[in-house]
């Protein structure tokens, strides 16, 4: 059974099941957006941005990027099975995957293709045809935690690319919530969902050690915030 789950049949069968689903959950939803306003002027500009959202909200995501006015879309998959299904989630809706993972804290050596995804989505960044900016989207505390820690992958990104930094936070008021490391939360339909948004100017490229620090402590403070945020406008707990 489980080597027919793994088939590459079965995946592709799941992640149509799974993007149609998510996608009746986005479109029976009744949405509330703050602060969108620069984010559309972002959209217009057409430069590349980093956008940051914890790895707990990720099934909500697809919703708060409309691609028809909006950069391309490239995420990071992990070298695992769920990393392959993930993968194709994300391919079905439009965006390009990388896959890598970084590297445990427990085990820094062990970088599992982090190093060379990191190059990867550099190149994809600064591949963009002229007048067609691209978007990196991340999770700073995926793919396996600690839960809402940041990590610096995200800043870097924008540091060598000059591009704006976007954290989004994102809640609905149903939902299934597993007891996971991220405390992932997948959306039911018909609900009250929220997207709480914060624009951020990119990393400096001369910023130090020290302040990459304390700017990236500021950046997952932030990121918590609006996710709070939108907790808080659905009436979901925190």
């Amino acid at each position: 059974m489980k080597s027919l789950l793994n088939s590459k049949l079965a995946q592709k069968l799941i992640a149509i099941l799974v993007v149609g689903y998510l996608k009746f959950c986005y479109r029976t939803s009744r949405w509330t957006r703050i602060n969108q306003a620069p984010v559309e002027a972002i959209w217009a500009a057409k430069g590349p941005v980093v956008l940051m959202f914890w790895h707990g909200r990720l099934h909500l995501t697809h919703a708060c990027w409309p691609l028809d006015k909006a950069q391309a879309v490239c995420v990071l998959a992990s070298l695992s099975k769920s990393g392959d299904q993930s993968a194709l989630i994300n391919q079905r809706f439009g965006y390009h995957a990388i896959r890598g993972s970084s590297a445990k804290k427990s085990d820094p050596a062990k970088q599992k293709g982090g190093a060379q995804a990191f190059r990867e989505m550099l190149r994809w960044m600064r591949a963009a045809p002229a007048g067609e900016g691209r978007c990196v989207a991340m999770t700073p505390d995926g793919p396996r935690g600690p839960h809402r820690e940041m990590t610096e992958g995200t800043l870097k990104l924008s540091q060598m690319t000059g591009a704006p930094m976007i954290t989004v936070g994102l809640s609905t008021s149903r939902f299934i919530e597993f007891k996971t490391w991220d405390r992932m939360r997948v959306p039911l339909p018909f609900g009250h969902a929220a997207i709480v948004w914060e624009v951020h100017d990119p990393v400096p490229a001369d910023i130090d050690a020290d302040r990459l620090q304390d700017l990236m402590a500021h950046m997952g403070d932030v990121l918590t915030r609006v996710n709070d945020e939108a907790d808080r406008l659905v009436g979901a707990p925190l």
